[in-house]
């Protein structure tokens, strides 16, 4: 049996728990990190490493302050790969109107609704363009993060279950017990497992991801996108470039309305609107799964008042400029348990 005792555990390797781990483990707490895949490899992944405010009117300021300690903190690891613009499209005439009024009720915040033709797709009038965006190595920062000396990893270990005795928590692995005086969860889709409780405070989202083939591969025909990231319909569909010079897109299904739908069907129609998806021209295809809420903000708190277990859930698709949101708030309930 390989036991752990720890004065953090947090149950989730993804970026959300990486910057949690850090910010604590910074305040020289002992903290272990666990994950029942490989670091960074679940809704992480699926960001794709882009960074961007969150265009709804309540969101806007809390996720620019997260977007822009991710900047700095990416930097500071040398993870940033470079800052850009973002255009956020809508396909309905009423989400344009609110993307379109955004930038006007809120002109502090490096939104700008643009009418350029040689920057938006044919069939749209205008687009709302996010300034000081950025693209981010994800797999770079998760590693620089985690090689903290106050912090403890164990990946391939799935919690299946959590025991409370007195002032610790056992997290129960299949060869692996933790010992913690904190317990955090990080854990996303999976956290139903854990928590019938925080089950209900999220709901699920399926998507389908996309990749080119390297721009320089012999034969590789050419394509009808060339530019800078785009998220239509609130991100439920991304076109990006990658850190790789390849190309990127996703598909996601947030709504249950969308239950009998397929996200790469959703995917394969999208991506044939831009030239894009052809077998000659694809290096993979794979699916994923996240959560998010229904107001689009994260469930951040304490399961219960004299409790040592949080959790932070739900960052959805926004998830990498609130990442540093959850991590202080999350660090400030830590420390004031």
């Amino acid at each position: 049996m390989n036991d752990l005792t720890t004065d953090v555990l947090v149950i989730g390797a993804g970026l959300t728990g990486a910057v949690i781990a850090a910010q604590l483990a910074d305040r020289n707490a002992r903290v272990g990190i666990v994950d029942a895949q490989r670091v960074g490899q679940a809704a992480t992944r699926r960001a794709l490493g882009l960074a961007t405010i969150s265009p709804h009117m309540a969101h806007i300021r809390e996720t620019k302050y997260g977007l822009e300690r991710l900047k700095r903190l990416a930097a500071q690891h040398g993870a940033l790969l470079q800052s850009c613009s973002v255009i956020h499209l809508a396909t309905t005439r009423e989400r344009e109107r609110a993307l379109q009024q955004l930038a006007e009720a809120v002109p502090d915040a490096g939104l700008e609704w643009t009418t350029q033709r040689d920057l938006l797709p044919s069939g749209f009038a205008g687009g709302l363009l996010a300034h000081d965006s950025a693209l981010v190595d994800v797999d770079l920062l998760l590693v620089r993060l985690l090689r903290h000396p106050n912090i403890a990893i164990r990946q391939y270990a799935e919690v299946f279950r959590l025991e409370s005795a007195g002032e610790v928590t056992y997290a129960l692995c299949k060869d692996l017990t933790i010992t913690a005086y904190c317990v955090i969860l990080a854990t996303n889709v999976y956290v139903g497992l854990l928590s019938p409780y925080l089950a209900d405070s999220v709901r699920g989202a399926r998507g389908a991801i996309w990749s080119s083939q390297p721009p320089q591969a012999a034969g590789a025909p050419a394509h009808l996108y060339a530019g800078m990231p785009l998220l239509f319909d609130d991100a439920r569909l991304a076109l990006m470039p990658g850190k790789d010079g390849k190309l990127h897109g996703a598909a996601w299904l947030w709504h249950e309305r969308d239950a009998d739908k397929d996200p790469s069907e959703e995917l394969r129609r999208f991506l044939k609107r831009f030239g894009l998806g052809k077998p000659e021209q694809t290096s993979q295809w794979s699916t994923g799964v996240t959560t998010t809420t229904d107001d689009g903000a994260p469930r951040v708190g304490r399961l219960d008042v004299e409790g040592n277990m949080l959790y932070a859930l739900g960052l959805g698709a926004y998830g990498l400029a609130w990442a540093p949101v959850v991590a202080e708030r999350i660090a400030a309930l830590a420390f004031a348990g």
